[in-house]
């Protein structure tokens, strides 16, 4: 109700004409803000998120054992399944090498972090393609395929978006293929322009995780990223496990949810988790890419739903049993593989038990032998009397280099190793950063094609 102003003549409450102007203003003042009030409170925004675990075998179990501690975390604190969606391959639980069928863990002597976690997407339905397709929307492009559901948020929504698995340069792993940074940019564009979201933290798990945003991710579309490391280095994995026999987590990843199990929310910032886990992560540099600004957001506006809900969880028991800090055993993502097979030799108590795990690593390092050839055999195609050890230096990427980077990269990928398979072919993608200097795209992609042939074929020793 708008009350009637008083008009001229009426006694002690005559008013000029200004002043019944400045009335007039003055309620309507109030009566926009009302409304504004009353238009927030009938369609708050909602916090969603998608939580994905890009690699498979047990070898990989801490990317899976991540991404389900994260799930954990955002339940913990009231987002409701409906608003998450979880992308993982699933074969870590249930596993003929894992002693407690059923349970995953991500620190040592840990909770079970895989209780309750939904399974939108597994096994071979975890790929790029349909990772795009949830961040986008696309409903229709998902019908059939798992449990078909997609980000359905809107302008007043606020998204949290973490990955965890293997990368290279401008590039990260899925357990059959790649998702290349340009297409992963483009997703995230489109959501904004079609106004998927109001505020977008996105956490990357990877090696070399910095190249998908570093010069690529805009500072003005409301996307606030943190990685992993630096566009050059490797992350680390962390927690090796005598008895599963395999690494339990990630250094970077670790070092957030460990952060955010005991952090208040309402209080902590986005800003003062990344200094935390920039300084507990002391075996790579973690970045920050985006609208920076974001992180003076609390923890709250993207890892916690409805305030009723989250009090109730945070009243929960947690462990409180003290863990070792997770660089004391922490090895180089790309190294884990090898790193496993040398603890297990270690452990090994019979004659038989210890030849068959030299016969694994011999076989390991064959792989890694092979792999390194196709690399050096591309190198003096293009850059004759060069070598594979000249060209693994790191060198600042410039975007005049992008094209022939991503072109180099997808090529090796389509015609000589599975970089979604074979991770440790990742690394020796630096030496295509280092010749993108000099060569074009097209010489590159003709020297890949000459050295592979068209298509991936069996070679000896499976690599591709």
């Amino acid at each position: 109700h708008q009350p009637s102003l008083p008009t001229e003549g009426e006694g002690d409450y005559t008013l000029t004409p200004n002043q019944r102007m400045k009335g007039v203003v003055a309620v309507a003042t109030l009566v926009l803000a009302a409304c504004m009030v009353s238009v927030h409170a009938i369609a708050p925004g909602t916090n969603w998120a998608v939580l994905v675990a890009g690699s498979n075998t047990w070898s990989n179990y801490r990317h899976q054992a991540d991404v389900c501690h994260s799930y954990q975390v955002l339940h913990k604190h009231g987002i409701p399944d409906s608003n998450i969606i979880v992308m993982m391959y699933d074969d870590i639980a249930k596993n003929p090498e894992n002693p407690t069928k059923g349970v995953v863990i991500n620190q040592p002597d840990g909770p079970n972090v895989y209780t309750g976690v939904p399974k939108d997407y597994t096994g071979s339905q975890v790929t790029p393609q349909n990772f795009l397709k949830v961040l986008r929307g696309d409903k229709a492009g998902l019908k059939g395929v798992g449990s078909g559901r997609v980000l359905e948020s809107g302008p007043n929504d606020n998204v949290f978006i973490f990955f965890s698995d293997h990368g290279g340069p401008r590039i990260i792993a899925f357990p059959n293929d790649v998702l290349q940074a340009t297409d992963l940019i483009s997703a995230l564009t489109y959501m904004h322009t079609n106004k998927k979201y109001n505020q977008l933290v996105f956490y990357l798990e990877a090696c070399e995780s910095g190249s998908m945003f570093s010069g690529l991710l805009p500072t003005n579309i409301n996307i606030y990223a943190t990685t992993a490391s630096d566009p050059d280095s490797s992350s680390y994995a962390c927690y090796y496990d005598n008895k599963l026999q395999t690494y339990l987590g990630d250094v970077y990843s670790v070092n957030w949810l460990q952060d955010s199990d005991k952090a208040n929310f309402t209080v902590e910032t986005l800003a003062k988790q990344y200094q935390i886990v920039k300084q507990e992560t002391n075996t790579s540099t973690v970045e920050q890419y985006g609208q920076t600004s974001i992180s003076s957001e609390t923890l709250a506006y993207f890892q916690q739903g409805p305030a009723a809900a989250a009090q109730a969880r945070r009243a929960e028991k947690q462990s409180s049993k003290p863990v070792r800090h997770p660089s004391l055993d922490a090895v180089s993502s790309r190294d884990v593989p090898m790193a496993i097979l040398q603890q297990r030799l270690k452990s090994a108590q019979t004659l038989g038990a210890r030849s068959m795990v030299r016969q694994q690593i011999a076989a390991l390092q064959r792989q890694h032998s092979q792999i390194d050839r196709i690399y050096s055999e591309i190198i003096a195609k293009v850059d004759q009397g060069s070598t594979l050890e000249q060209h693994m230096r790191k060198v600042k990427t410039t975007p005049d280099m992008y094209d022939c980077i991503d072109r180099a990269n997808l090529a090796f990928h389509r015609r000589c190793v599975n970089l979604g398979k074979f991770e440790n072919a990742l690394k020796g993608l630096t030496s295509f950063v280092s010749l993108c200097q000099t060569q074009k795209a097209d010489t590159m992609v003709e020297a890949i094609a000459a050295v592979c042939g068209e298509d991936r074929g069996e070679f000896i020793g499976g690599v591709y």
